[in-house]
Formats: C-alpha cells, structure tokens, sequence
C-alpha cells in the first residue's frame, strides 16, 4: 500500500477555523469503507447468525493492507500512525456494518501485533511481523481471565516459572477474540507474585507450544461474527525469547503502549458504527409514514437524530485527539479513557434512540439495527469498563 505516514491533520486556515484530515487520509477513509461495504457487509446478516469465520474475508482483508496497516513498512506493514489507523478502523465499522469482523480486526493488527511492533526485539519482529502484517498469522491478547477483569494485573493467577532457558507457564485466559483461530498470541502472565503488578511479564505465545489449550467457543450476545474462547496453559513451555521486554516489567510497559492504542484505535471502531447507525435511523425516518407523513418530521424523531449527531461528532474529535497526542509520542492516558468512556457509552446511545425510530423492526434480525445495537453492548465492557475508566480520570485529573 506504501507509506501512510502522513501528516494527520491540516492546521486551521485563514478563511476557514476548522482542522480537517488531509485529502490524502480521506482518500484512504474511503476507499476502506468501500472495500467494507463491497466485501464485508454483503454477508454481515448471514454469518452473524451462523457464527461462522470466514477465511476468504480475512484473506482479502489482509490483502487490502488492513492487518498490518500500523506494522512499520520494513517489516510488510504500511507504517500507519494511529491516526491513520483509527481513521481505517472506523471506516471499516461504518462500511462493514460488521462489529465482530472489526473487532476481530482490532484484537489482530492492535492488541496482539503492536505491543511486538512497538517493544519486541529484532529477532522477534523479524520472526513475527511479516506474518502478522500478511495475515499468514492471527493474534490476539491473553490479559482477561476467568477470575480477574477489572483487577487484571492485581488478580492475575497464571504464572510464570522460569526453568532454563524456557518459562512454564500455567493458567488460563478468558473471553479471548480470535481465541480458536489464532496462531499466536501475546500473554501476560505472573513471574513474580511479591511485586502484585510490578511482577507481570508478558510473552508471545503460539498455539503449537507443548501446553497450549484452546477451549470451546464462547456462543455471545453480540459480535458473533468474531471468534471468542478461553485459553489454557498446562506446563506450557515458552522459549526465553519469546519474552517481551524484560522480566516483571509486563504491565508498566506493555500494558500501558497497549492499552493506550486499545482505547484509541478499537474505540474509533465504534464512531464508523455510530455513522452507520444514525444513516439506518435518518433513512428508515424518511420512508416510515404515520399519521400520514414521514416521521422524521416529527420533533421526537429530530430531537434523537440530532443528539446523536452530537454525539457522534463529539466522539470523532475525542478519538483523533487520542490519536494525534500519541502520534506525537505523547502518553494519552487521560485522553484515551475519556475517548473510550464517552464514545463507547455514546454508541450505546445511539443505538438505542436509532433502535427506537425502527420501532418493532429494530427487534427484527433482518434489519442491521439488531444486529448494530447487539453489537455496541460490549464497548462498554471490553478494553476496561466504564467504571474503571471514570476511576482512571479521577485519578489523573
């Protein structure tokens, strides 16, 4: 695809006081929203009913550049900023109307391919990148466990015992995207329990390491269009290796440039859906006649419209301020919670006042809305909840 490092946002002008994405970037927008459309959402209704992963769409996808856009271009990637890569994201939400394939997209190009991309050693960028950047490799994240959400690092249980040059590793993970069809995945996993979070070390571990479970597939509420299971280690044995960063400095390192772009890129996701589910509302409000006139006449119906508009505008400004602070090389802590606690519950939102202008249809499995307002559930959930995002902004404000 060639370089997408760009510079991301056009400094306000005389005449006009707006900043706007370059020509460049809403170039590339549209032209991953049309790929969507044209190749994704075709099959969206088919395949969230069935559960079913489709290889052929993921291969496409990663021939269009989109697993290894934020992979640095030496090693087969497009060399994305975070702009760049969030801008791809939420254009590819808007014209997939696929929230399972797009978050199967975040778990693989974000948080189980940068925390190698931005702290792996050569050897091990070498070894995994190129793979990961083609989608000859699926990845994934193993933080979540079956005991421990919220807690993550506090309440970690697997572990970590060093023994030579390997580690045993012993445990499980939970609710893990991309869990029964990935190749490999990176895991955190205690190595040092006197040191709470201070003693988390994290490895990248692949599925045909002498241990390594995959357990059944998670039927869900949402997003079925992705896959979901847990992971588990029995003596599972990781070379020393293939050990991210150094030893206990896991959480502080790679949690936080992976949670920090989790809370960025995955969220723009949810603006692409905001998009596509206010035009399903406008649209339906258009053709639905009561009373004898198009009900996007009446003030209910403009007063949802325009709040979600709102809404949606807010979100897209919070998102590419996240995004251009760690273009900068900026920590964004603040700024990516935010990001992730207002656009996730705004999406929420929206889903819901859309759900209502379909009236009994929005239940209605053949209308993308069901699907849409299934799918925004998780957002405020997944990636750190909402209340623990409020707790992150009290606590640096």
């Amino acid at each position: 695809m060639g370089s997408l490092r760009v510079k991301p946002l056009e400094p306000p002008g005389k005449e006009i006081m707006e900043f706007r994405l370059s020509d460049e970037v809403l170039q590339f927008k549209e032209s991953v929203k049309e790929f969507a459309k044209n190749e994704i959402r075709p099959s969206a209704e088919e395949r969230d009913l069935s559960g079913e992963w489709d290889w052929n769409l993921w291969k496409k996808m990663g021939a269009m550049g989109l697993l290894g856009l934020s992979v640095p271009e030496e090693f087969g990637g497009s060399g994305a900023n975070c702009l760049m890569t969030s801008v791809a994201h939420e254009a590819f939400a808007e014209g997939s109307a696929d929230g399972g394939l797009t978050l199967a997209l975040g778990a693989h190009a974000i948080i189980g391919t940068m925390p190698i991309a931005l702290l792996g050693t050569d050897f091990q960028k070498k070894k995994y990148l190129p793979k990961l950047a083609t989608g000859e490799y699926t990845s994934g994240l193993g933080l979540t466990e079956p005991g421990s959400g919220s807690d993550a690092a506090g309440s970690m249980e697997t572990r970590a015992v060093k023994k030579g040059d390997k580690y045993i590793i012993n445990g499980s993970k939970m609710y893990i995207t991309n869990g029964p069809i990935g190749d490999l995945f990176v895991v955190m996993a205690v190595t040092d329990k006197s040191k709470g979070p201070m003693g988390i070390s994290v490895f990248i571990v692949e599925k045909n390491f002498p241990g390594f479970k995959v357990g059944k597939k998670l039927k869900k509420m949402g997003m079925r269009t992705s896959q979901t299971s847990e992971l588990i280690f029995e003596d599972m044995e990781v070379p020393e290796e293939n050990r991210i960063e150094r030893e206990n400095s896991g959480f502080a390192r790679v949690g936080r440039a992976t949670l920090e772009w989790e809370r960025t890129v995955l969220v723009a996701a949810s603006i692409g859906s905001m998009q596509f589910m206010i035009d399903e509302g406008v649209k339906y409000a258009k053709q639905r006649l009561q009373f004898g006139e198009p009900i996007i006449r009446f003030q209910a119906i403009q007063d949802k419209i325009a709040r979600s508009k709102m809404k949606l505008d807010a979100s897209r400004l919070l998102i590419y301020k996240s995004a251009t602070k760690k273009d900068l090389g900026l920590s964004a802590p603040i700024e990516s919670s935010i990001a992730k606690l207002y656009c996730t519950e705004a999406a929420n939102e929206i889903a819901y006042d859309m759900g209502q202008i379909h009236g009994g249809y929005c239940y209605i499995h053949e209308y993308p809305i069901e699907r849409a307002y299934r799918d925004a559930r998780l957002g405020t959930i997944g990636g750190g909840t909402s209340e623990i995002m409020r707790s992150i902004i009290a606590a640096n404000t």
